[in-house]
Formats: C-alpha cells, structure tokens, sequence
C-alpha cells in the first residue's frame, strides 16, 4: 500500500505467449469484461511500428476505471505488445475462415485503487492530515478487507480470462470457488 493513501494496489501480473492466438477475440473479451462489470473503458494507445522482415509490432493501452463511490476509485491498466505478428487466415473443419495472429505476445496487468479522486481533502494541509487520519483509522478496514480483496479477485479473474482466450495451459481461476463466486468467463 502507498505511504499517502492516494494510490494502492496490486501488479504488476504479465502473461507472455508464442503461438497463435485470435486479437479480435482477445479485444471484445477485454473490452467486454469490463462492461459487465460497469466500468468505463478506453483504448489509450495504439501503436503500429513498422514491419520487419520478421512481422509486425503493435502496441495496444487500454484503461478501465470505475467511480466505486464518491471517494474511492478503481483503475485498471492493461498493456499488450506483439512482437513478429503475422495475420494469418484458418480455415476450420466446416470450411469457414477466421482471421488469428501468429507471434509473441507480452501482456501486463495492473489494478489501483484512488483516493479522493476528486481532490477535495487536497486543498489545505489541514485536509491533507484529515484525509491522512480518515484513510488510516476510519476506512482503512473497508480498504483492505473489501475493496482490495474485491479488485485483486478481478484482476485475477481478469488474467485467467485471458489466459483461457489464448488458450494456455494454466487456465483455471484457482480462487473461483472463493467466497461464494461460482462464474465462468
């Protein structure tokens, strides 16, 4: 946790493949996960660099925010880089054919919790310490057993989800049966 309260949480979680994977599929499950959730999401940054003779580099931000209420608040960054991306074309068993990407991908992962996103306890150093005092001794229960827990389960639940789009070995949610959650992606 940050010594001043503004910003705590957890990450960085990464995930690195070789292979084939479908990036359309990758986004919309992404994208769509955080919908459901209610959050806010933004695609900060695309990157196309220029080809080699080995493919293709993209880098893709995205960030997903959520105004938990009017002094809390969770944000998520998630960064992906392909290296040596090809698009390829794969035709399955009923002849239809589907658009996959072949390279190395490497994903981060990272959750933080704001507070006093909208800067009222900011304006004073009597504030500032009120703030100190009601982070400390107030909420800080709420903080560390509630919240916390809850966006760590989200990222984790988060990076499983993505583990199971790229269909990778490890891609079980091992806290999914944790307090009464019972959800599949």
């Amino acid at each position: 946790m940050a010594g001043d309260w503004e910003e705590s949480g957890d990450g960085p979680v990464y995930i690195r493949k070789t292979g084939i994977w479908d990036m359309q599929d990758l986004y919309e499950s992404i994208a769509e996960f955080f919908r459901q959730r209610k959050f806010k999401f933004h695609e900060r940054i695309y990157k196309h660099k220029r080809p080699s003779p080995f493919g293709v580099e993209r880098q893709y931000t995205f960030e997903a925010e959520k105004k938990e209420n009017e002094y809390i608040a969770f944000r998520y960054d998630i960064y992906l880089h392909t290296y040596d991306a090809h698009d390829i074309e794969v035709v399955d068993n009923n002849g239809n054919k589907r658009q996959f990407t072949k390279g190395r991908i490497w994903i981060e992962l990272r959750a933080d919790m704001i507070t006093d996103w909208e800067k009222h306890w900011s304006h004073s150093r009597f504030y500032r310490e009120l703030k100190n005092f009601f982070n400390k001794y107030i909420i800080k229960n709420n903080m560390v057993m509630g919240w916390e827990t809850t966006q760590r389960y989200q990222l984790y639940e988060l990076h499983a989800m993505i583990k199971n789009k790229l269909k990778m070995e490890a891609d079980e949610y091992e806290h999914m049966h944790y307090g009464g959650i019972h959800r599949r992606y």
